[in-house]
């Protein structure tokens, strides 16, 4: 039997973030982390989600087919450099707010 976690592509930065946020989400809910108070964890965890999602939708896959010169050879380059979206930024402005909000349960 094939461990489905294996199969998980965690390439960039926010795909990460992602996962690292759903880790830590569930482990909060569930009490496995008792150093720490429940609710601001999760409250950032979740935070980190939607950040790590605003940038996963604010770096789409692009390609673009280069032709040949005197300086570079022709070819096609594929890339995910970023380029913002509207949900994708909104996502990005919801997570940054939920984690200020975490951090204010934190430290208040």
């Amino acid at each position: 039997m094939d461990n489905p976690l294996s199969k998980l592509a965690l390439d960039y930065w926010y795909q990460v973030l992602m996962a690292v946020g759903v880790v830590v989400f569930l482990a909060a809910g569930a009490g496995l982390l008792s150093a720490f108070p429940t609710v601001p964890t999760a409250v950032i965890s979740l935070g980190c989600f939607f950040v790590g999602l605003g940038e996963w939708i604010n770096h789409p896959l692009q390609t673009k087919i280069l032709h040949a010169n005197a300086y570079r050879p022709g070819g096609v380059v594929t890339g995910h450099p970023r380029n913002p979206q509207f949900i994708g930024t909104a996502f990005d402005v919801l997570g940054v707010t939920i984690i200020c909000i975490g951090l204010y349960k934190l430290l208040a």
